[in-house]
């Protein structure tokens, strides 16, 4: 008897690697460069927060630093945390990816027949969205949505399981959260 989610993963992942193949162009920036939109978006989220604190801007070098302070607070560390938490987890999983194990899907770029549980990529991404999405709900959405879309994306492309990305997604909101509440604990100055 199979098991029913992973016989889900792969129907999704069959049918949307079906559809990335007559949309290359698209799912293969929806999959590789979306990941940038959502860095730029985030580091403008940065400094508008390190702006909206310090003007009138009298001092750029307390700016500087209170930029450098919190983006490595609220962005490289718990961002980096994440994925070095999803880069300790795929070794114990080992998953072929799915243009590996499944003879009829096409993969579209070019990509390492390596574990993909979970993706590293989603981690990343989902969890500068949470992060952001804390401060600033609207921009936060947009940043999710776009992740989500870049998750489906790295479907298409014959990379990633559905369980894959969906792993990611539940593996940057727990840090964020665990990230989020430690701040509470141990305030800093304008975090969240």
């Amino acid at each position: 008897m199979s098991n029913p989610v992973i016989a889900l993963d792969k129907s999704v992942s069959r049918v949307l690697n079906e559809w990335g193949a007559r949309e290359t162009v698209l799912v293969k920036f929806l999959s590789e460069y979306l990941v940038f939109v959502v860095i730029i978006l985030s580091f403008l989220w940065l400094a508008y927060r390190v702006y909206e604190k310090n003007k009138p801007l009298t001092d750029l070098r307390l700016v500087l630093k209170d930029l450098i302070l919190q983006g490595v607070t609220l962005l490289v560390v718990p961002v980096g945390v994440a994925t070095a938490i999803s880069e300790v987890i795929s070794p114990f999983y080992l998953r072929q990816r799915p243009f590996v194990a499944m003879h009829e899907i096409k993969l579209l770029v070019p990509h390492s027949a390596d574990g993909g549980m979970p993706s590293h990529h989603m981690v990343f991404m989902a969890s500068t969205a949470f992060i952001v999405y804390i401060s600033n709900k609207r921009l936060g959405l947009i940043l999710i949505s776009l992740s989500l879309i870049s998750g489906v994306g790295r479907i298409s492309i014959g990379i990633h399981y559905p369980s894959d990305v969906l792993a990611g997604i539940l593996l940057a909101g727990i840090t964020i959260f665990v990230h989020s509440q430690l701040l509470h604990r141990f305030p800093r100055p304008m975090c969240y």
